[in-house]
């Protein structure tokens, strides 16, 4: 299905919204939108790259998945985690007494759904760095790269980081929904697990029932997010990406000079939506669809 011209003018004042929401943003901040079921996109300094953050668990999970797909690993395998295996920051496991025995899918679930650094680590060990890194190669990613681990300080440092450009961090999610390139297993999979029910930035404004697949992601002074938004008629892929920017909270959310990454990022997820919401509820000619009421 194509974009119709009423379309594309209409989505040109959803574009002129964002540029004006990021061009007065006190950091710097790239977006990238794709239509998933027309292809329209849109994207500002979406070549640009970024520091990752929590959202590089993104190709991680893809590779854990993959690898079992191919037999070359078992999900259902426990792994066994001991006091000194524990990473602190985001999550639960380091919170947790003694030693702990999880499947290795459920560290990838905790690894999406509650962002755990202990179990993103055993994740990174699992899918391997250099291999992780291959994949992403050979899906021609150029700046999508695993680089360190979560809490890696000496590493963090010394200048290495988890990088992507915003396109690239966008079109991991249109790989994932096309299953062009990946398989429908890998992708269904993939999704499912990105899916779990969770608070984040773009889903904050957005109404509860809407279905979210993706990954948030934060550090000092960077706050970004990818994900597919799954409307009735209507899904779409969006990534913001921050960085160099104030993480207070701001005392007037309407001032988009004191928006932190955060907000900014709510505040571009609730416009997005209400265009594409409309363009859910309209015909090709642009009239309110009407729902039949059987008495």
């Amino acid at each position: 299905m194509s974009t119709s011209i009423n379309e594309k003018i209409y989505l040109n004042k959803l574009t002129i919204q964002i540029e004006e929401l990021i061009t007065n943003f006190n950091g710097l901040a790239g977006i990238s939108i794709k239509n998933l079921n027309s292809g329209w996109y849109y994207g500002l300094n979406d070549d640009l790259i970024f520091p990752t953050a929590s959202s590089i668990k993104i190709p991680i999970l893809l590779k854990l998945i993959q690898d079992s797909q191919n037999n070359n690993l078992d999900l259902s395998r426990i792994i066994t985690i001991t006091d000194d295996m524990k990473s602190r920051g985001s999550g639960i496991i380091h919170k947790m007494q003694g030693t702990i025995n999880l499947s290795i899918e459920n560290l990838a679930i905790l690894m999406i759904n509650l962002s755990d650094n202990t179990a993103t680590n055993l994740c990174i060990d699992l899918a391997n760095m250099e291999e992780t890194n291959q994949m992403l190669e050979d899906y021609e990613f150029k700046n999508m790269r695993l680089n360190r681990k979560m809490q890696d300080y000496d590493a963090i440092n010394s200048g290495k980081e988890n990088l992507s450009s915003v396109k690239e961090m966008n079109f991991i999610m249109e790989m994932l929904d096309s299953s062009s390139a990946i398989s429908t297993e890998v992708s269904n999979k993939t999704l499912e697990i990105l899916a779990l029910n969770k608070s984040t930035p773009i889903s904050q404004l957005l109404p509860e029932h809407i279905k979210i697949a993706g990954k948030t992601g934060g550090m000092p002074g960077v706050r970004c997010e990818t994900a597919i938004i799954y409307l009735n008629n209507i899904k779409y892929a969006l990534t913001v990406m921050t960085s160099l920017s104030n993480t207070e909270k701001s005392s007037n959310k309407d001032n988009v000079l004191e928006l932190n990454g955060t907000e900014l990022i709510s505040k571009i997820s609730h416009e997005v939506f209400n265009y594409f919401n409309v363009l859910d509820n309209s015909s090709k000619f642009g009239q309110g669809l009407t729902q039949t009421i059987n008495n």
